[in-house]
C-alpha cells in the first residue's frame, strides 16, 4: 500500500504527498473553494489514504452522511491526519479511488459527530496493539480527539480566515465526488391531485363532448371498461336554488 505521509519543507511550504512528480499538494475543500494546507499546521500524518471506496457515487453518500456506524471503517489511525490552525484542531481522512488519481489530494472532514461516536470504539480496538515508534503513537493520539477541547467554537477549521492559499485554477484538480441526488418532497394531497389531473387528461377527447352543468364539478371513472361521468353541484348553486324557492 502506497504511503501518503506528508512531506514538509519548513514553515511556509504546503503539505504534499511525498514521491509524487510534480509534487502534488493535499488540498483542503471548503465553500467553493480548495486551500493548502501549511505543513507547519499539520500535527499527525496518515500513513496511507482510505482505498475501500470504489465510485464517486460512493464516496459523495459516505461524504453527505453523519452517522458514525457508515463512517467508522474509515475512521482507524493510519489514515487520520489531524490538522491544526487559529481557527481549530481537526480531524481529516483521504480516499484512494481507483481511476482517480487526484482524489487522494483532497482532504475530508472527520465531523465531530462521527469522531465523538467511532474514535472510543477504534482506541478499544487497537488497545492491545504495541506502539513502534513516534510517528505511530501520534496516529494514535488522534483518537483522543474531542470537539470541547479542540474546536468548541466551529465545525471545522475555518481556511478563509486562516489566510491559507487558495489553489489557483491552474492548480485545480478533479475529484470523483458525486453528491446524491436531491429528492423533491411530495406536497399533501400531491398525489391525489396528479391521479385525478392524469385522467383527466387521459379523457380529454371525451371531455370534449361532454356537456357539464353550469355551477357544477365532475369525476370520470372508467369501470369494466365504461366510462362514468359524475356531476356535484356546489355550494354556491345549492344556495341560489334554496333563495328561488323562498321567492316563490
Amino acid at each position: 500500500m502506497p504511503s501518503t505521509q506528508i512531506v514538509t519543507q519548513g514553515n511556509s511550504a504546503r503539505a504534499q504527498i511525498p514521491r509524487s512528480s510534480p509534487p502534488q499538494t493535499y488540498l483542503l475543500p471548503f465553500g467553493k473553494n480548495c486551500y493548502h494546507v501549511p505543513a507547519s499546521a499539520i500535527k499527525s500524518y496518515p500513513k496511507y489514504a482510505n482505498e475501500e471506496i470504489k465510485t464517486g457515487e460512493d464516496l459523495g453518500a459516505l461524504i453527505n452522511t453523519k452517522s458514525p456506524e457508515k463512517w467508522l471503517p474509515y475512521c482507524e489511525p493510519d489514515v487520520l491526519c489531524r490538522i491544526e490552525g487559529d481557527t481549530g484542531n481537526c480531524v481529516y481522512t483521504t480516499f484512494d479511488v481507483p481511476g482517480w488519481p487526484d482524489e487522494r489530494r483532497f482532504l475530508r472532514l472527520i465531523s465531530a459527530t462521527v469522531a465523538e461516536k467511532n474514535f472510543h470504539k477504534v482506541q478499544q480496538k487497537f488497545a492491545d496493539e504495541p506502539v513502534a515508534n513516534e510517528r505511530q503513537q501520534k496516529r494514535m493520539d488522534v483518537l483522543k480527539w474531542n470537539k470541547k477541547a479542540y474546536c468548541p467554537n466551529r465545525a471545522q477549521i475555518n481556511p478563509e480566515i486562516e489566510k491559507w492559499q487558495i489553489a489557483t485554477p491552474a492548480e485545480a484538480v478533479a475529484s470523483c465526488l458525486k453528491p446524491p441526488e436531491t429528492k423533491k418532497r411530495a406536497k399533501p394531497n400531491a398525489s391525489q391531485e396528479g391521479e385525478a389531473s392524469s385522467k383527466r387528461k387521459q379523457y380529454i377527447c371525451h371531455e370534449e363532448l361532454i356537456k357539464q352543468p353550469p355551477g357544477t364539478t365532475y369525476k370520470i371513472n372508467e369501470v369494466n371498461g365504461l366510462l362514468h361521468v359524475l356531476f356535484y353541484r356546489t355550494a354556491a348553486t345549492m344556495v341560489d336554488e334554496d333563495d328561488d324557492a323562498d321567492d316563490q
